[in-house]
C-alpha cells in the first residue's frame, strides 16, 4: 500500500485511527469555496470483472478513459478533471498522455474497489473539500459530447442540486406480476389503447453517462433528490460499455461515424 493510500485510509476512517494526532487531513483552502465551479471526477477502479481493467481497452486505438479526458479537456470549463482510481495502471496510462495541469491523479484505497460508485465520490470529496460540486463522468460511456456537457453546466443552475443525463425511450414495457401466477402484465400503457410513437412523450431512463451534485447532497449518500434536472442523450449516444458485446457494438458504430 502506498503512502497516498495509507493517508487516503486514515482521513476517511477517522475514528479507526484517532491515536495518530500528528497527519493533517485537507482541509478547505481559501478561495475555492465557490458553489458554481465543478469538479469532474472519472472512477476508474482496476479489478472490472466483466471486462478486465475496462477504462484501458480501447475503441479504434483509444482506452475508454482517454476517450472521455480528450473530451472534458476539449470541454475546458471544469474546474479541474480528476481520476479517481486504485490502479497503478491506470495512473500510469494516464500520467504518460496528460500533465499535472490537465489531469490529476487520485489513488483512492482498495478497500474501495468493489463499493457503489457514491461511497467512492464521498471519498474523493472527503479528502478534497474543494471539491464543493462534483460531476461523475462515466468513461464506459463512450460517445460523451461537449455539447452535453455544455447543456449539463447551462441546467446545473443555484436552485438546482444535481443534473443527470438520461435518453428518451417510446418502448412498452411489461412485467411479471407474482400475484397473479407469473402473469406478464403492462407497466406503462393500457393495451386497449396503445399508443402510437407520436402520441406521447415516451419515458425519460438514466443514461449513466453523467451525474453532477452538490456537495451537500453528495454526503447525504446520493447523487440526485427532487431538484434536480436532465440533459437528454440521444439515443445512439446512450450505449455503455458493460460486456464484450457492447464494447464490439461501440468500435463498428465509431468506425461507421468515422466513415461519414
Amino acid at each position: 500500500m502506498s503512502l497516498q493510500h495509507l493517508v487516503a485510509l486514515i482521513c476517511l476512517f477517522p475514528s479507526v485511527f484517532g491515536s495518530i494526532r500528528e497527519l493533517e487531513c485537507p482541509s478547505i483552502a481559501p478561495g475555492h469555496q465557490n458553489s458554481s465551479s465543478v469538479t469532474a471526477l472519472i472512477l476508474a477502479r482496476g479489478g472490472s470483472k466483466g471486462i478486465p481493467l475496462k477504462n484501458l481497452v480501447p475503441i479504434n486505438g483509444e482506452p475508454l478513459l482517454i476517450r472521455s479526458l480528450r473530451i472534458l479537456l476539449e470541454f475546458d470549463r471544469f474546474a479541474s478533471i480528476w481520476v479517481s482510481t486504485d490502479d497503478d495502471r491506470i495512473a500510469s496510462s494516464v500520467e504518460d498522455r496528460f500533465s499535472s495541469d490537465q489531469v490529476r491523479i487520485h489513488l483512492r484505497p482498495p478497500v474501495l474497489d468493489t463499493t457503489p460508485s457514491i461511497e467512492s465520490t464521498q471519498e474523493f470529496i472527503r479528502m478534497h473539500p474543494e471539491a464543493t460540486n462534483v460531476a461523475l463522468i462515466q468513461c464506459t460511456s463512450p460517445f460523451l459530447k461537449v455539447r452535453y456537457l455544455e447543456e449539463l453546466l447551462e441546467k446545473f443552475e443555484p436552485s438546482t442540486d444535481c443534473v443527470f443525463s438520461v435518453t428518451r425511450s417510446y418502448k412498452l414495457r411489461w412485467r411479471r406480476d407474482a400475484s397473479r401466477r407469473g402473469a406478464v402484465v403492462p407497466v406503462n400503457f393500457n393495451p386497449e389503447r396503445r399508443p402510437r410513437r407520436q402520441d406521447w412523450d415516451g419515458e425519460l431512463l438514466e443514461a449513466g453517462m453523467f451525474y453532477v451534485a452538490r456537495r451537500e447532497l453528495l454526503l447525504t449518500g446520493r447523487f440526485q433528490n427532487d431538484r434536480c434536472q436532465v440533459v437528454e442523450i440521444e439515443p445512439g449516444d446512450a450505449l455503455e460499455i458493460d460486456t464484450v458485446e457492447d464494447l464490439e457494438l461501440a468500435g463498428v458504430m465509431v468506425d461507421l461515424r468515422n466513415k461519414r
